[in-house]
């Protein structure tokens, strides 16, 4: 799993990079205006990328949290690596085109280095040991329950995590949307370079 996380994850910031650069010059229909840069005469702006990682990304914790088959399983972790691996590179490209490449490593650091800190320790140590802990307690009351044993077994040790997790990128694709809206400017300029 770990090796297809790693490869999915690699070819997507390969594929990311040079989607969002030759979206910046699609010419968008006019109903496309949400996310073009201005009113269907623009191309793709790079944040619509986060909004399409957000909607990956759910979708992947999602399949992680019903699946029991080792293909489920594989198909999951594969989204996963996709979406993680369109974000990461597009935080970099945003922060420089929006804040300029002056400081962009202390900008960016901003947004990678707090947010991966803050949800690391608040959804792998607090959210995930306190579903995983909770399941084990449930547990130990059932007959194949050996004591001392503290593993957990089934699709249950995960799936409450993973639903948190998927609920909290549809909450990323609010954020996309305005970060769309307040940079359309940024990248109308790009546009007319």
């Amino acid at each position: 799993s770990l090796a297809l996380f790693s490869a999915a994850q690699g070819a997507s910031r390969v594929m990311t990079g040079i989607a969002s650069e030759l979206a910046l010059k699609w010419n968008l229909p006019w109903f496309c205006c949400c996310i073009g840069s201005g009113g269907g005469t623009g191309g793709v702006p790079r944040p619509a990328f986060l909004l399409l990682a957000s909607l990956v990304s759910a979708a992947s914790h999602f399949v992680l949290a019903v699946t029991t088959t080792e293909e489920g399983f594989a198909f999951g972790v594969t989204l996963s690596g996709v979406a993680f691996g369109m974000v990461w590179p597009m935080m970099v490209l945003i922060t420089g085109e929006v804040f300029g490449t002056r400081h962009v490593g202390a900008n960016y650091m901003f947004f990678d280095g707090f947010s991966s800190a803050v949800g690391t320790l608040l959804l792998s140590k607090f959210v995930a040991q306190e579903v995983y802990d909770e399941h084990i307690i449930e547990h130990q009351g059932d007959p194949g329950f050996a004591g001392g044993d503290f593993k957990c077994y089934g699709p249950g040790c995960f799936r409450m995590s993973h639903l948190i997790v998927s609920l909290l990128s549809l909450t990323c694709i609010v954020s996309s949307i305005g970060l769309i809206r307040s940079t359309r400017d940024v990248y109308q300029r790009r546009r007319q370079r």
